[in-house]
C-alpha cells in the first residue's frame, strides 16, 4: 500500500478570517501533517499573488482547521 500523502491548500479569506475560499493545491505533498504545518510559514510569505486580505494554509488527511494565517 502507497503512504498516505498530506495535501496543502493555499485559501483566501475575509477580512476576519472566517469565510476561506481555496486558491490552489500547492506541490510538494508532505508524508505527515506536521510537516505540511512546518512548513506553511514558509508557503505563507511566498503566497504574495493572493487578492485577500487574509491568507491560510490548510494542510489535509482529513478535514482540520487552518493551521497558519497571515493579514496583509
Amino acid at each position: 500500500m502507497s503512504p498516505l500523502l498530506i495535501a496543502m491548500t493555499l485559501l483566501g479569506c475575509s477580512d476576519a478570517g472566517d469565510q476561506c475560499q481555496a486558491v490552489r493545491v500547492l506541490a510538494p505533498r508532505y508524508q505527515t501533517v506536521d510537516a505540511c504545518n512546518a512548513a506553511a510559514e514558509e508557503v505563507l510569505t511566498r503566497a504574495t499573488d493572493v487578492a485577500y486580505p487574509v491568507v491560510a494554509v490548510h494542510c489535509q488527511k482529513d478535514e482540520v482547521a487552518p493551521v497558519a494565517i497571515a493579514s496583509r
